[in-house]
């Protein structure tokens, strides 16, 4: 029987045109090879052990086939090298590999097509793996996040509205919000992982198939949570993807603007927070440089991976509801440059989290000086005074304006300065004392004072924390039972497998 060297080109008479062939179906091809070829290899056996069992393909016949696979992946990709445009797809690449390894040849692996095309699961079955690496990088850096945050929780800072001293807050409850932000976003990279795991293995072209097949059981052994069940959005539906690429962009927005902060905390005009000398780089002509560089180059992927959302929606958005190079393929590739951003970024900012050294002092004098305390200025004067809190809002008001015209910082604030400010407003002087003022003034008094549901007071900073620990263990826990589902499947898979060569 005459051997073929490609089912693709048989409808055409001419080659590939070898432009087309160089630009977009080599490198096509050589994606596939980074990604694609265990999943390719786990897809064949997963469908060759149900097709036996279906008595659609002889055991000898699926014997033959399982060694073929095994000897293709001791190999590596490099056994379906070089790219041939006459064979044109993966899939056939890997399909004239066996026919050269399995006596009888097309004769026999081509039953292994019966009832597939070429859509498969395998972006999916990667996608798993990938989220749930970036799910490990994430609980990491949560677990560092709430140790800083404990360790922290009396670190004394200025909080910042619009870059402007707002009120104290401490280190610690800065990194817990930080924490709680990326808490959320491990839901959302779950909730991905649960639209991914979804297997579309059995759906032929789009409309199913007339052979007696057990798409269950694929799906068993390749460790699939449940069905793509329609087979028109199986073929499809890009949700996954775009899903799993929102997730990544949100992680990647709180890293970004986490970095932005640290690289303003760690200017010199702020000072406030160090890199240290490990994430700290030279400059080749000026002496005295030590650049943060490190939150430069997470930025940078911050805003990177945001670009490749925005790609992965823009290349489906005109895209009929269809079996498309858009949906196989095309969707992919923003998504997984995202995921490598992500697994660039993340485990850096973590171990910088763990090694960044504050300048305690520092941040104290500067949540001191920079009026940052003034709102517990007004709320004394409203309670002492018996005033509205927006008249005595007017009164502090007034004092700062004072003290700053004076060229005063928020130490500066004595009773003398602020019964002048009460006069100009209210008409009358106030009878709060010095010791009242400088106690309304310290940001660590202000801190402590502020202990309510989720506020700065270490002790309920400390409180969060615990709980967050409780949630990260829960998280990690159902983290591992993800990965043991597959590892299973995979176990059970080569079990499979097995028996059906030995039968």
């Amino acid at each position: 029987m005459k051997q073929h060297s490609s089912a693709a080109r048989e409808r055409m008479r001419a080659s590939v045109h070898p432009v087309y062939a160089s630009h977009i179906l080599e490198p096509i091809f050589e994606f596939n090879c980074r990604h694609n070829f265990y999943p390719l290899l786990d897809a064949h056996r997963a469908w060759l052990v149900m097709l036996a069992e279906q008595k659609l393909v002889p055991q000898p016949d699926a014997a033959a086939i399982f060694r073929a696979l095994d000897e293709l992946e001791k190999t590596g990709p490099d056994a379906l090298r070089p790219f041939d445009a006459s064979v044109e797809f993966y899939y056939l690449h890997m399909e004239r590999a066996l026919v050269a390894r399995v006596p009888g040849g097309e004769a026999v692996v081509g039953n292994l097509n019966l009832g597939r095309t070429r859509p498969e699961p395998l972006h999916r079955m990667v996608l798993r793996e990938r989220l749930l690496r970036v799910l490990d990088d994430v609980l990491r850096t949560r677990q560092t996040l709430i140790e800083r945050a404990d360790a922290e929780a009396e670190t004394v800072m200025p909080g910042y509205t619009h870059l402007l001293h707002a009120q104290p807050t401490t280190l610690g409850h800065y990194l817990a919000a930080i924490h709680d932000h990326l808490m959320r976003d491990t839901q959302r990279l779950l909730a991905a992982y649960e639209t991914t795991d979804r297997c579309t293995l059995g759906c032929g072209a789009m409309s199913g198939t007339s052979l007696p097949i057990d798409r269950q059981r694929v799906r068993e052994l390749l460790g699939f949570a449940a069905l793509c069940e329609n087979t028109l959005d199986s073929v499809s539906s890009t949700d996954h993807a775009a899903q799993a690429a929102a997730a990544l962009a949100s992680v990647m927005t709180l890293i970004g603007r986490l970095a932005q902060d640290l690289y303003i905390f760690s200017s010199q005009e702020f000072g406030m927070i160090d890199v240290t000398d490990t994430f700290a780089s030279p400059s080749s002509l000026m002496p005295q440089k030590k650049n943060g560089l490190v939150l430069e180059y997470v930025r940078a992927r911050t805003a990177q991976t945001i670009g490749a959302l925005t790609s992965c929606l823009a290349v489906m958005h005109n895209v009929g509801y269809m079996d498309t190079e858009d949906v196989e393929l095309e969707n992919y590739r923003p998504l997984f440059d995202a995921l490598t951003h992500v697994d660039e970024a993340l485990p850096t900012m973590q171990a910088l989290i763990e090694v960044m050294q504050p300048d305690r002092e520092l941040m104290r004098q500067r949540a001191a000086s920079g009026f940052s305390s003034v709102t517990a200025l007004a709320e004394t004067i409203q309670t002492r005074e018996k005033v509205s809190y927006r008249t005595a809002h007017r009164v502090v008001a007034r004092a700062v304006l004072l003290a700053v015209e004076r060229r005063r910082d928020a130490t500066g604030i004595d009773a003398a300065l602020l019964n002048e400010a009460a006069r100009e407003t209210l008409g009358r002087e106030l009878t709060l004392d010095q010791s009242a003022i400088a106690q309304a003034l310290d940001p660590r008094q202000f801190v402590q004072h502020h202990a309510g549901i989720g506020a700065t007071a270490p002790k309920e900073v400390r409180r969060m924390v615990a709980e967050r620990r409780d949630v990260l263990v829960r998280d990690r826990e159902g983290l591992a039972t993800r990965r043991q589902r597959l590892e299973s499947a995979k176990k059970a898979l080569r079990s499979a497998a097995a028996a059906v060569a030995k039968s």
